[in-house]
């Protein structure tokens, strides 16, 4: 297994079918819809990160992450995931946590201090956060208005 950094934008048209599995699992009640420009020009201002898990040639995990200044002390910078998934039949292995640990690496070479992952209570990823270390800092709330 390879884990490799990627433009998101260059990769979005190969993966559209884990785009649209980890959509699925996401429960959100709107239409499928990657701004491939803005994941563009965030990359390559240097804002977000793309993380590809590859067997072979093959996607079958990936990881985006956004870092900037936080905007009540710009010294300190935060990493935030927009997304990560990995493909039914390689989660129980290690991909999910060896995406982790490189965005987590990836980050603090970026400069990162602080980490955030957006996960719902009570599911397995938020279990393996858990074991890697993180805590519940905030609860987040939709509602459609």
């Amino acid at each position: 297994m390879e884990y490799r950094i990627v433009n998101p934008a260059d990769w979005i048209d190969a993966i559209r079918s884990l785009l649209a599995d980890n959509w699925a699992e996401t429960g959100f009640d709107f239409e499928l819809a990657p701004d491939v420009a803005r994941y563009r020009a965030l990359h390559d201002a240097g804002a977000l990160f793309a993380l590809a898990a590859l067997d072979g040639d093959e996607v079958v995990g990936y990881c985006t992450a956004v870092v900037g200044a936080h905007l009540f002390n710009p010294a300190v910078l935060v990493a935030s995931h927009d997304a990560l998934f990995v493909a039914r039949k390689w989660r129980g292995g290690t991909v999910a946590a060896r995406l982790i640990a490189a965005a987590e690496a990836e980050a603090k070479r970026r400069g990162a201090s602080r980490f955030c992952w957006h996960t719902r209570a009570g599911t397995g990823m938020a279990a393996m956060l858990d074991r890697r270390g993180y805590r519940p800092a905030d609860v987040v709330v939709f509602k459609e208005i």
